[in-house]
């Protein structure tokens, strides 16, 4: 794993969330220039043994028209990050609604204390 913060401009805001273990790296594709991450604390099984699992993809911002895989009008259009639940015999679906740095913090946030 490299330099996180650097080589893909990961903001201080969100990698605090990796220092402390609530994410956790997952996957790096230089090539693409996307970080994933999960979160292994909120994994959950239902009652018919699907696995519900939650992930992040933080692509570099200067490189985001170029390797998206979400946009509205025009590739580079939405954020350079996309958070997705997935669950198994179901498939994934992208969470709505976080359209900055921001909103990305204040969900990750609201996962690590959903009580509060």
């Amino acid at each position: 794993m490299t330099d996180l913060a650097l080589n893909y401009q990961v903001p201080p805001e969100v990698m605090e969330f990796v220092n402390d273990g609530f994410l956790v790296f997952l996957a790096e594709d230089e090539t693409e220039k996307t970080v994933e991450f999960h979160i292994p604390s909120r994994r959950t099984t239902d009652k018919e043994g699907r696995i519900t699992s939650y992930s992040v993809t933080w692509i570099h911002p200067d490189f985001n028209a170029e390797f998206c895989h979400y946009f509205d009008k025009k590739p580079g259009d939405l954020p350079n990050f996309y958070v997705e639940e997935d669950t198994s015999d179901v498939g994934s679906d992208p969470i709505d609604g976080l359209e900055s740095v921001d909103d990305l913090v204040s969900w990750l946030e609201g996962m690590r204390h959903p009580d509060s």
